[in-house]
């Protein structure tokens, strides 16, 4: 959904990447620094966020995305878009989550069932896009949770969970609902378009 609006702000990212183009960093370097960010998030929620954890996670949170978000950005500006770079994006993103959910399970943020559904749904979202894309039809855009949603989502939640620890388990919640609908809809799609 908000990749329909990418280039309301792209300016704004393409600019910020001439900092890192400058200083010799390429775009698959952001995008693994964006997952080394990721990761620690994970060891964040992993110890519970307990004390200064839950602050430290916020920032983690919101610098990996902002990266997240770089990449792609200093990548197309540069003319310095590769096939390997998609796929390494794309893979590194997956592993990303899948820490992400694991961590915050290992830390009983929330119960493993809810960690294992909104992982699941996350990865079928891409998966989905990914597979049709194969039989050529795009549905980047298509569905209400798409990574950006997501990770907003989970961002938002984390941030309030000072205020009450279960914010955490409806933003886990609502993500897995989201997606699972955001999969329903792109495979609902995929059938009228591949039907034709």
């Amino acid at each position: 959904m908000l990749s329909r609006i990418q280039y309301l702000v792209e300016g704004i990212f393409q600019s910020s990447s001439r900092l890192f183009h400058r200083l010799g960093l390429s775009p698959n370097s952001l995008t693994a620094l964006g997952f080394l960010l990721w990761i620690a998030a994970s060891l964040l929620y992993w110890g519970g966020l307990s004390g200064w954890e839950w602050g430290a996670v916020v920032w983690v949170l919101a610098v990996a995305g902002y990266f997240d978000v770089v990449d792609g950005a200093m990548a197309r500006k540069y003319a310095n878009v590769s096939k390997f770079g998609g796929v390494l994006d794309s893979v590194l993103d997956r592993l990303g989550e899948i820490a992400v959910y694991a961590g915050l399970a290992a830390g009983a943020l929330i119960s493993f069932w809810l960690a294992v559904w909104a992982m699941s749904a996350s990865l079928m979202v891409s998966y989905v896009r990914a597979r049709v894309a194969a039989e050529g039809v795009t549905l980047k855009g298509i569905g209400i949770a798409e990574r950006p949603e997501r990770l907003l989502i989970l961002g938002f939640a984390t941030l309030l969970w000072p205020l009450y620890h279960g914010f955490l388990f409806w933003g886990v919640l609502l993500v897995a609902v989201l997606s699972s609908v955001t999969v329903l809809d792109r495979v609902y799609r995929a059938s009228g378009a591949l039907s034709r």
